[in-house]
């Protein structure tokens, strides 16, 4: 079949098909690799407790359920949040993210727990962008708007200035 082409036109058919050859090797090496799930995290062993507030990043609000967790034997931590929970999300899945760092660290715990109140949107993050699901044994949201939220109506109107 190429021995009836050019020189010039045999080297680009020989072209072609090495770098077809080459995109399919790494095409089933990132198919297989997807395929393959990371390593699940344990479920024997419960990790610590990471509370991460709510909008305004009052901690007062998680102190009670706190208490009550530690009494039960749990390592729990309330997270401080950057701006006071209203900044940027991202900046806020970060300072989440070297918390339970520090905490996996400090109790040697192969798994971590996360818990909070309607801050839920900064886990939701640190969950999908910044690899909390290789490390997160469960994830528990209080009155977290991941849908959103709509505006009262009816008595309360919003006016622009």
């Amino acid at each position: 079949m190429l021995a009836g082409l050019s020189p010039q036109r045999r080297r680009l058919v020989v072209g072609i098909l090495v770098v077809a050859m080459a995109a399919a090797v790494v095409g089933v090496f990132f198919a297989v690799r997807a395929a393959v799930p990371s390593a699940a995290v344990r479920q024997d062993q419960p990790g610590p407790v990471l509370m991460v507030p709510g909008l305004g990043g009052s901690t007062g609000g998680l102190d009670v359920l706190a208490r009550r967790l530690e009494a039960g034997g749990r390592d729990v931590t309330v997270i401080s949040l950057p701006g006071d929970g209203t900044g940027d999300l991202r900046e806020q899945a970060q300072a989440l993210d070297q918390a339970v760092d520090a905490a996996l660290a400090r109790t040697g715990a192969a798994s971590v727990v996360v818990g909070y109140s309607a801050g839920g949107i900064v886990t939701r993050v640190w969950l999908a962008d910044l690899g909390g699901a290789d490390v997160a044994r469960r994830i528990l949201t209080l009155g977290s708007p991941h849908h959103g939220t709509q505006p009262a109506t009816g008595s309360v109107r919003f006016e622009r200035r």
